[in-house]
């Protein structure tokens, strides 16, 4: 079993086009893919602090179900989508995908002969495509949607920097959360970002 990590530019004409303009606003996890002929149907999962204001802009291609104040659901409806297809039709699953600027990053996990297909087929439809990471997943921690959010959010109010522009108890408060249990989170997030940089680096 391998995971893999490709670069594609962002498609044209695809639904993930219209996620490019909340992306950086929130946190978005795929739960499913799935291709209906020559279409294909998402179910991303969506976490953000002014989730209402977030959706009111998203095209009727998106069919969205908000679970709670800063969650919800979006089903992406049936569209084209010339990098999904050739990956799905590979054989590969997409576990992931990331959205920064015009590019996406797509995660996925396959055998060997599905990748030597994926690459054949991402090829042959020639798709600009880069090689992000290719390893085994055993052992991999992935950082939890709850980890994420609150190290963006960390991140974006400049907890990090030197000095702090946000101290450890505001975030808590932001979160609702005691600061000994937003610790624990942000530690957690970042032993699993390092130990993801320093596996990949060699």
């Amino acid at each position: 079993m391998l995971e893999v990590q490709i670069v594609t530019k962002l498609p044209e004409n695809c639904a993930l086009g219209c996620l490019k303009a909340i992306a950086n606003d929130c946190v978005l996890k795929i739960e499913g893919f799935s291709r209906k002929n020559d279409s294909i149907r998402g179910l991303l999962r969506l976490k953000a602090k002014k989730i209402a204001e977030l959706l009111s802009n998203l095209p009727p291609l998106c069919d969205v179900v908000v679970t709670s104040e800063r969650d919800a659901k979006i089903l992406l409806k049936e569209h084209s989508c010339f990098i999904a297809l050739p990956i799905l039709d590979s054989g590969c699953i997409i576990t992931s995908i990331e959205i920064k600027g015009d590019s996406v990053r797509w995660q996925i996990i396959c055998d060997d002969d599905d990748f030597l297909a994926l690459i054949e087929k991402l090829e042959s439809a020639k798709i600009e495509f880069e090689i992000a990471y290719k390893g085994r997943p055993e052992g991999r921690s992935e950082i939890t949607f709850r980890e994420e959010e609150v190290l963006r959010f960390a991140y974006e109010k400049g907890y990090f920097d030197f000095p702090k522009r946000i101290k450890l108890e505001e975030i808590a408060k932001h979160f609702g959360i005691a600061p000994s249990t937003l610790s624990e989170i942000l530690r957690r997030g970042q032993k699993k970002i390092l130990e993801k940089y320093f596996r990949e680096s060699f």
